[in-house]
């Protein structure tokens, strides 16, 4: 088991994690996985196999460090065992790196198991967080192990001036507990996050705030009670 106190993990991995690809190769096929995004090759999956839950696991490079390939191959043999020992069905994937900075990472999903046990596999192989799907519905939800780190006023600072003009005033307004999860948010749903006057109640909003909690201003919740209360009973 991995020590974990006081660990932390940046605005800047949080995000690599949350725009990166999760593949499951499943009978010749690929199914990818984004995380907040349903899909549907992976509800039939899961109902083809009659489980509820699923995770997205791996024991490479604990904490996002390279481990050497030795002992990364060492370590998912172990968790492969342990996956084995809880009778879960078990299914070989790869985390991608959509931009290609860094090199993909041998992945298992588990379907089926709960997610105390994957919790607790998360933290034997020192792992900042893994990939959680709760429902039949199979929408992938990034859950983390640690808490975020908060950025120095400077690095906010140099962050916000990278921003596009008008979304810096936003970012100027929000306390740094706040602007760490926005950092952390991928670049589509910045505009989303920073700029209120650009909500479209016609257009799907993110399903979950920057912090990964599904219900507050700016979520899809939020956008159908805005519907509802307007009013409008049937939309597309």
């Amino acid at each position: 088991m991995y020590d974990t106190t006081a660990r932390t993990i940046s605005p800047q991995l949080i995000k690599a994690y949350r725009q990166a690809h999760y593949v499951v190769n499943q009978a010749g096929q690929s199914i990818t996985l984004r995380i907040g995004q349903i899909s549907t090759p992976l509800a039939k999956l899961m109902a083809n196999e009659d489980v509820t839950s699923a995770a997205f696991l791996t024991a490479f490079n604990p904490y996002s460090q390279e481990l050497g390939e030795g002992k990364n191959e060492s370590a998912q043999r172990k968790l492969i065992a342990d996956l084995r020992a809880l009778h879960v069905s078990v299914i070989s994937g790869e985390g991608k790196d959509p931009a290609g900075h860094w090199p993909g990472e041998p992945s298992l999903l588990a379907l089926g198991i709960c997610m105390q046990d994957a919790e607790i596999l998360s933290d034997r192989y020192g792992q900042n967080a893994f990939v959680w799907i709760g429902n039949g519905d199979a929408m992938p939800n990034l859950r983390l192990r640690h808490p975020i780190a908060l950025p120095s006023e400077q690095d906010a600072q140099e962050w916000i001036n990278l921003l596009p003009t008008p979304l810096q005033a936003g970012a100027l307004q929000l306390p740094l507990t706040e602007l760490a999860w926005v950092m952390a948010s991928p670049d589509g749903e910045l505009t989303h996050w920073l700029d209120a006057s650009s909500w479209d109640l016609s257009v799907t909003w993110p399903m979950a705030r920057p912090d990964g909690s599904a219900m507050g201003i700016g979520t899809e919740l939020d956008r159908v009670f805005k519907l509802i209360s307007a009013g409008i009973q049937r939309f597309s």
